[in-house]
């Protein structure tokens, strides 16, 4: 995130100057010590990440185009994810300053987030049933504990190790389990809901029983072994109705990063936009700037 969060807030400058007129030496700033231009400082940020603001600058162009995001959307996501900040004992001001944002670069990076999301999704499809499960499912919290490890070779030498023995759980956790975080206590996960595990560890998590032991799990980090340690009820305040248009836009993503979880489908689209766009770059020394995309197309 801090990458890209920083080469926003360069894009945004960028975007700035470009607002001010056309003439170069206009200044921007004066001093007892020396001025400086708008010619300077164009330079300048085009010679310390002129390319990746370029970039930056052009996928959110062409994903514009392509695909709409409200005013409304953008202030949702942007007060859920302050909340979450928040929640965490963070001064907001100050989060967003540590990654090199105010509160104006920040809304500029949760509206490029949902135009990814949008390209993202674009032909993926969710089921009412899938969205009523989902919704059911909500009504009651997990507890769980995981192995994680890389491979199924190894996944299946754990699996028999718990079948002669399953009260070796938590200490096999503490030997074998990548997830380090996890594997310090036993593999244990607490509690969760449906929509904040990857969907391969929810549908097996949520089908079991408690005190069950899972067979190996593959999911993107690997293979899981998962241990249901306990359920309880959850008061879910809204409808079904009034939650399933959200609930359907978060398995959208949430389906949509389990197919492309590298999301080389949606650079793949980008660069499709880019070339559709006839993109001409004018300065010389940016010429290469956006080969990364262009290319991807012209080698198809």
């Amino acid at each position: 995130m801090k990458k890209t969060a920083l080469t926003l807030t360069i894009a945004a400058s960028v975007l700035a100057l470009s607002a001010c007129g056309n003439s170069g030496d206009e200044k921007v700033l004066t001093s007892k010590v020396g001025d400086v231009t708008k010619d300077q400082l164009y330079s300048e940020l085009k010679s310390t990440a002129g390319e990746q603001a370029l970039q930056l600058m052009m996928i959110e162009k062409v994903l514009e185009d392509k695909y709409k995001v409200s005013e409304k959307e953008v202030k949702a996501k942007f007060d859920e994810q302050k909340a979450q900040i928040t929640a965490g004992g963070q001064d907001f001001k100050t989060a967003l300053a540590s990654q090199g944002m105010n509160e104006d670069t920040f809304k500029r990076y949760t509206k490029l987030n949902l135009l990814q999301e949008k390209a993202q999704t674009d032909g993926v499809k969710i089921s009412d049933e899938e969205i009523k499960k989902n919704y059911d499912r909500q009504k009651t919290s997990l507890k769980a504990s995981h192995i994680l490890v890389a491979d199924e070779a190894a996944a299946k030498k754990i699996e028999k190790q718990l079948k002669e023995d399953p009260k070796k759980f938590a200490a096999i956790a503490k030997k074998e389990s990548t997830d380090q975080a996890s594997a310090s206590k036993g593999g244990e996960l607490g509690w969760f809901g449906p929509n904040e595990m990857v969907e391969e560890f929810t549908n097996a998590a949520y089908d079991m029983k408690k005190g069950e032991i899972s067979k190996p799990i593959k999911s993107s980090f690997g293979y899981h072994i998962i241990k249901l340690e306990d359920t309880k009820k959850v008061d879910v305040k809204k409808s079904f109705e009034d939650s399933k248009e959200s609930i359907k836009n978060d398995l959208l993503v949430k389906k949509a990063k389990t197919d492309d979880p590298n999301g080389a489908k949606v650079q793949e689209k980008v660069a499709k936009l880019m070339k559709d766009a006839k993109i001409e770059i004018k300065d010389k020394d940016l010429k290469s700037a956006l080969d990364s995309f262009l290319k991807k197309t012209e080698s198809k």
